[in-house]
């Protein structure tokens, strides 16, 4: 193609220092907007193609359409038939893909090895030039969409929008479903299914509504090479991106109040004002500004005030359902039970807060803060992984100007006190959808899909509560880091600066990430951690009581760019400190000073048993295919406690019980810490010298016990959780016998081999559900292979027959292999194994990992490639054998089959594995 085919954007990007990507903007010939990023760090490349249409502008006979044919255009392209080849491909390259179907955007991602991103673009370019759309696929996949509305069914968030888009305007298409079904997904008499998707594709995929962008290693110039062969044929039938100008609510439907049954413990209560879309204002960015004030959590806040009378244990606000003109400006609250007595008062309070807002919190110097803030997270942005870097890059094209679709999410300029001003005042009791939703709602209707009861309640304008008093906006912020100084500290290995009996601590300098941050990992380990169900639930009580005692104290910390958190395990408890490195120690001290002497207020402690007894509670309600893994889990993993052991124990657990804990706990610790990131030798010298005065640590660290992995020995019968979803499933474990690095090894090999053949055959092919999974599962060290089912149709005993039967054909692939064959596969682990980290956070979490499992080399990964790289066929054919040998431990559901309450069925068979 000659190059007057290309035309070159004249805009350059606005980007950070730190952002070491070179970037070309480019319009093809048939009008595709392109961007080229060149990551000389990346060790995968990643393209992202936006497709300016959504679930939004379905058409009626057909809602779901957008959604099928996301799903679709995997399935077959002229030059690509097999519906597995894409998947395969990937696989065989150690590629990951997916996409997602938004109101207003659908987007399809991968990334891959960057020596076979050109087969993959080949492939993954079709989807946009030459689909199939295989009439027999047709059929099959309207299964898979119809499996995935099915295994959404219990979810709440789903329900109470399917009951939210029942009373706002109908005319809306955000207030249409969008997921599909096989009664919304069929033929019509003048129209078929099919047909219907090439009419879709046809009115809505065009290189005018599409974004592409291409990220990898390779020089601009193989890019844009890459970019013109594949994308060229995009068809250019000139169209538009579609625009919605229906308004979110009809004339006359506000104010109005509803409530929502929900099959969580959760109860929230959420305000819902319609405004413009802020989106068109990002540079001001009028909804982040009151956002913030709106859902501050520190001293004499909305949230404080609520919290001290116990009505209240989060809140949240943002932007909300924004179609490009309008939107909904949202404060969302998560209430206590004691607070759904009180929605008068809340209400009464929420509508003082915006009072106290409007008279004083508009202001330049807080609009500064905020900017200051945001321009620090700009210029120092953490890096996302490729293909997320490239979807991020492809949506904001469809939103922003080429120029500023890196800095347009963070940077804020022009204060205009009377356009912030406009959006609060669209904060009105007449301009009001108030919805509570909660378990106790009993209501008269259904929403139409999710089938969630709801009712009308009292009109929100008929309230007559006095407000809280209390409530002052917050001051300034004197946590804003000041220092951004880059330190050469270099990159090396961790290296121990102290190892005393009770404190070890590791250091790990990071220069590489040009940022100056930092992170720090504290664990704080007890020899009596995991010991009993008492000792583990009053660990977990004791890690969330921190965090809501501090809630207040450091909310302004965490404004400011310093996250903490804490968590239980079963060795202890872990303190994770990330942000920047500026005053960063402050805050640890503060954290750890509060661990050791603040008062536990009754109302904080009530707090964290209330939030620990939801979750456990809510466990049944998770999704399926989460509750089988962790079902797994607490079997094998040792110890553990299941969770009517542990919520019978926590109600049970009394103030002063809880404060003697506390007390004993911290008199027998050992510290295992690491401290990574842009800090000096000196700073983490100095910060290790602070934990070790304020905890005192002593116990060695020989004295804390090991967890251990259980392995079968002969076959336990399934293990069946308690769940309230009504799917069927099975989760089956293939576990290894033996836990070295060799082991690890072949069964990582194996299960990047097992991945696509499984998907395609249970999931393409035989269409069983819509989740459908094969992959590596390692516990702790002790390697397993997972295979994963969930079905809205078929009971487990037919989906263990089926996983039988492809088991037993996927014998025959192993068998048949040999190393050149292999080849590709193995590399495509090595380069998984041996990728760089593109952000402090990978990092840390890798270091912490390898010192947990006693690798202090740091050299974990290392070993695992160099013996990836060694397996022959020959002997991942041994290994195959001898997992088939093994026994088979089955995690399954039905909805009518009796739960097994405890892990109790697998005990006999299983034994703790020799170290």
């Amino acid at each position: 193609m000659p190059d007057t085919d290309v035309q070159q954007h004249p805009a350059s990007l606005v980007t950070n220092a730190a952002d070491r990507l070179d970037y070309r903007p480019l319009r093809l010939a048939n009008g595709l907007q392109v961007l080229l990023a060149h990551d000389p760090d990346a060790d995968r490349a990643s393209a992202a193609m936006n497709v300016a249409t959504g679930s939004a502008f379905n058409p009626e006979r057909f809602p779901g359409l957008a959604h099928f044919l996301e799903h679709m255009l995997f399935l077959g392209t002229d030059r690509y038939p097999d519906p597995d080849d894409y998947h395969h491909y990937l696989g065989e390259h150690g590629g990951n893909h997916n996409a997602f179907t938004a109101p207003r955007d659908t987007n399809y991602f991968f990334d891959i090895d960057p020596g076979a991103f050109e087969g993959a673009l080949d492939r993954f370019s079709r989807f946009f030039i030459a689909p199939l759309l295989n009439a027999d696929y047709v059929e099959r996949e309207r299964r898979a969409v119809h499996s995935e509305y099915q295994a959404k069914l219990h979810d709440d968030a789903r329900r109470i929008e399917d009951a939210l888009s029942t009373v706002l305007n109908p005319q809306h298409p955000f207030n249409h479903f969008t997921v599909g079904s096989l009664d919304t997904l069929r033929d019509h008499p003048d129209l078929s299914l099919r047909e219907a998707l090439r009419r879709f594709l046809a009115e809505h995929y065009d290189a005018n509504t599409m974004q592409l962008v291409l990220l990898g290693p390779q020089p601009l110039d193989e890019l844009e090479t890459l970019a013109r062969r594949c994308f060229s044929e995009v068809p250019n039938n000139g169209l538009i991106p579609g625009a919605i100008d229906v308004p979110i609510t009809a004339e006359g439907q506000l104010p109005a109040a509803i409530a929502v049954n929900a099959l969580q413990q959760q109860r929230h209560l959420r305000f819902l004002f319609p405004t413009d879309d802020p989106e068109r204002e990002f540079r001001l960015k009028p909804a982040f500004f009151l956002s913030d004030l709106l859902g501050h959590e520190g001293e004499h806040s909305l949230l404080s005030r609520l919290r001290a009378c116990g009505w209240a244990d989060g809140l949240s606000a943002g932007s909300v359902r924004g179609d490009g003109r309008r939107a909904m400006l949202a404060v969302n609250i998560e209430l206590t039970a004691e607070g759904a007595r009180h929605i008068d008062a809340i209400q009464a309070t929420l509508m003082a807060w915006i009072a106290l807002i409007r008279e004083h919190g508009i202001a330049q110097w807080r609009f500064d803060e905020q900017a200051q803030l945001s321009r620090q997270q700009f210029d120092f942005q953490q890096r996302l992984p490729p293909a997320r870097q490239a979807t991020a890059l492809s949506m904001a094209m469809a939103r922003y100007p080429l120029a500023e679709i890196r800095s347009a999410p963070f940077l804020m300029s022009g204060f205009d006190a009377e356009r912030i001003g406009h959006y609060l005042d669209a904060m009105r009791v007449d301009n009001l959808l108030r919805l509570y939703s909660g378990p106790d709602v009993e209501g008269g209707q259904q929403s139409p899909w999710f089938h969630a009861p709801w009712r009308f309640d009292e009109r929100p304008d008929a309230v007559s509560a006095a407000p809280l008093d209390g409530l002052a906006l917050p001051g300034a912020n004197d946590f804003i880091a000041r220092d951004f100084s880059l330190l050469a500290v270099g990159d090396e290995r961790p290296r121990a600066l102290i190892d005393n009996t009770g404190l070890d601590l590791w250091y790990a300098p990071a220069e590489r990430f040009h940022s100056p941050r930092a992170e720090w990992r504290l664990s704080l380990q007890s020899p009596q951690a995991g010991s009993s169900v008492r000792e583990t639930v009053l660990t977990e009580l004791l890690a969330r009581w921190l965090e809501e005692s501090l809630l207040e104290k450091l909310y302004p910390a965490r404004l400011a760019g310093q996250d903490v958190h804490a968590h239980a395990h079963a060795r202890g408890m872990t303190l994770t400190f990330s942000g920047w490195r500026d005053r960063q120690l402050r805050v640890i001290e503060q954290v750890l000073e509060a661990l050791v002497s603040d008062s536990i207020a009754e109302d904080d402690m009530a707090r964290a048993a209330r939030e620990l007894e939801r979750r456990w509670r809510d466990e049944i309600a998770d999704p399926l295919h989460e509750q089988l893994q962790r079902a797994l889990s607490r079997a094998l993993i040792h110890p553990a406690w299941h969770r009517d052991e542990k919520l019978e124990t926590l109600a049970e657990v009394s103030a002063i019980e809880f404060a003697s804990f506390r007390r004993r706990w911290l008199s027998e610790l050992h510290v295992q810490a690491l401290a990574a990131g842009n800090l000096d030798e000196a700073q983490a010298r100095h910060g290790g010298d602070g934990i070790e005065r304020v905890l005192a640590p002593r116990v060695a660290a020989g004295d804390i016990p090991d967890i251990a992995v259980l392995h079968a020995e002969a076959q336990p019968p399934a293990l069946r959780p308690q769940s309230q979803r009504g799917d069927g499933a099975v989760l089956r474990y293939l576990q290894s016998s033996e836990r070295t690095l060799d082991d690890q090894a072949q069964l990582a090999l194996l299960g990047q081999l097992i991945d696509a053949p499984f998907f395609h055959q249970l999931r393409t092919q035989e269409q069983l559900g819509y989740i459908v999974a094969a992959r590596y599962l390692p516990l702790l060290e002790a390697p397993g292979l997972m295979l994963l089912v969930q079905s809205p149709e078929n009971d487990s005993g037919a989906l263990i027959a089926r996983i039988d039967a492809f088991l037993e054909s996927f014998d025959a692939t192993v068998e048949e292999l040999d190393d050149t064959t292999l080849a590709p596969w193995r590399k495509a682990v090595q380069d998984r194994l041996n990728e760089r980290e593109q952000r402090l956070a990978q990092l840390s979490s890798r270091l912490w990992q390898d010192l947990a499992l006693g690798f202090t080399r740091f050299d974990r990964r290392e070993q695992l490639a160099d013996r990836v790289a060694a397996i022959s066929a020959e002997a991942l054919k041994g290994a195959w054998q001898s997992l088939r040998q093994r026994p088979k431990l089955d995690v399954r559901f039905d909805s009518v089959a009796a739960p097994n309450q405890s892990e109790a069925p697998w005990q006999p068979a299983l034994r703790r594995p020799v170290a």
